[in-house]
């Protein structure tokens, strides 16, 4: 009889030292003026930059800097943790705002599974979130175009790892111990497949030797320091993808109303006046969440910008606005053609009527 083999699996690494950050993105309204918004707010509020840890062109940034308010709160718990009390708010030009909870982390990465999954759709969190965002919208109102407020947000977590036990690197931890980390990043309870823990943490990238940022659809992982330029795309993507999300909602909506007026009634000056502000309206909103980040230059940002994306399906996004924004120019140009054939018509009556008066006349003053 053979021997009975027995596998021992290794433990899992122990933070020493970490960071949780988690992301709401909200929608306020059309767009922002950051200059009038500062000064309604005044006290805690700052131009959010990157804070360039790498060698990197200098004309890479925010187009123009968003705002960062900074406010305090009491701590809230989440899981075997706590939130720090302070709480940073990003004001987008474009009309959004992200809500930003740190949490400092330590311990067994099972307790860090347990953390992902309190947060996974936390309803303390959010409702604290939106809580915040209701209020500043009241003190920066007279500085949002067009205010509105949905129920729709997205959420996105950060897990930031300063130090682990060991002398393991970054890549030789998420080597060993893959099923854990993407237990991590999918906020999953239970053993995940193979074919699962491979696409959970398949997406990654380095700049350095001791660094290694790893990202998923829900969440991403990040080993080493100086972390706040990743965050900062990330946070964005975040908020791009609620943009994004809201726009094609928004074109639903118009394409629908346009297609109304094409198929319904007559077609009039109003109802071109109408579509083209529907068409200006979403280029604008378009224009200034694509433009808003200028990552020529540095290609470490641009990659983390780029894996992000692919991650949240913001190409898919993107196509299916592009489609919609161009049938609506498609909606336009029929109801202009329409609107510019009836008024030929009409001219054309009109010339019609004045011979008509004219040989009439002609004939009154013959016989009469």
């Amino acid at each position: 009889m053979p021997p009975i083999r027995t596998v021992i699996r290794p433990l899992a690494p122990q933070l020493k030292r970490g960071t949780c950050y988690v992301m709401f993105a909200f929608e306020l309204g059309l767009s922002i003026d950051l200059d009038g918004a500062s000064q309604m707010i005044k006290e805690g509020v700052e131009r959010t930059r990157f804070r360039r840890n790498r060698k990197s062109p200098k004309y890479f940034d925010y187009d123009p800097p968003p705002l960062r308010v900074t406010q305090s709160g009491h701590q809230l718990n989440v899981a075997k943790f706590f939130t720090k009390p302070q709480v940073e708010l990003t004001i987008f030009d474009f009309g959004a705002c992200s809500v930003s909870y740190e949490v400092d982390i330590s311990g067994p990465v099972g307790h860090l599974i347990e953390l992902s999954e309190v947060l996974y759709d936390n309803a303390a969190l959010l409702a604290d979130a939106r809580e915040r965002v209701a209020q500043l919208a009241d003190q920066i109102a007279g500085a949002v175009q067009r205010p509105r407020q949905g129920e729709s947000s997205e959420d996105f977590s950060i897990y930031h790892f300063e130090e682990f036990e060991g002398d393991l690197s970054a890549k030789e931890i998420l080597e060993s111990f893959p099923a854990e980390f993407a237990r991590l990043l999918r906020a999953e309870s239970e053993e995940l497949g193979d074919e699962e823990v491979r696409d959970a943490i398949q997406t990654r990238t380095t700049y350095g030797t001791s660094d290694l940022a790893v990202i998923d659809w829900n969440g991403a992982l990040f080993f080493g320091s100086n972390v706040e330029d990743v965050r900062a795309v990330l946070d964005f993507c975040n908020v791009e993808l609620l943009e994004m999300r809201f726009l094609d909602e928004q074109l639903d909506d118009y394409l629908e109303r346009a297609y109304n007026m094409l198929t319904t009634g007559k077609k009039g000056e109003a109802d071109l006046r109408r579509v083209a502000r529907l068409q200006v309206d979403s280029a604008i909103l378009y224009e200034a969440v694509e433009n808003a980040l200028k990552l020529l230059g540095d290609q470490y940002l641009a990659r983390v910008y780029s894996l992000a994306s692919q991650r949240l399906h913001l190409p898919e996004w993107n196509s299916s606005i592009r489609r919609k924004l161009d049938t609506l120019d498609s909606i336009y140009q029929k109801l202009s053609d329409m609107a510019g054939q009836r008024r030929s018509e009409n001219l054309e009556w009109i010339i019609i009527g004045l011979i008509m008066a004219e040989i009439l006349l002609t004939l009154w003053e013959r016989f009469f």
